[in-house]
């Protein structure tokens, strides 16, 4: 699905959020400046967060309690958007999800 020219793929600023905070406390070694120019060099569009996702966010239901996932649920909902997750939770919420 990714490599298929015919999709859009978005990359949501809010996982390079979670990358730095990894990063800052030693749960993930590298470098985010090189996830970001990987993300250019693919083609892929980086997704700001945006008032329409923080209203979409605060009606959500707290099935679990990962904030970053909570965000990239209500981005997807509200941007009409496929997830790719391999996060058994996001399946509790009302999103269309592509287990990977």
């Amino acid at each position: 699905m990714i490599a298929d020219p015919g999709n859009e793929i978005l990359v949501s600023v809010v996982s390079l959020w979670e990358i730095v905070v990894k990063l800052r406390v030693g749960k993930l070694r590298g470098d985010v400046a090189e996830v970001s120019d990987a993300i250019e060099r693919g083609g892929f569009m980086l997704l700001p967060i945006s008032v329409a996702n923080l209203r979409e966010l605060a009606g959500l239901p707290v099935h679990h309690r990962d904030p970053f996932d909570h965000l990239l649920i209500a981005q997807a909902i509200s941007e009409q958007a496929t997830l790719l997750s391999g996060d058994e939770n996001i399946f509790r919420y009302s999103v269309q999800v592509l287990a990977c």
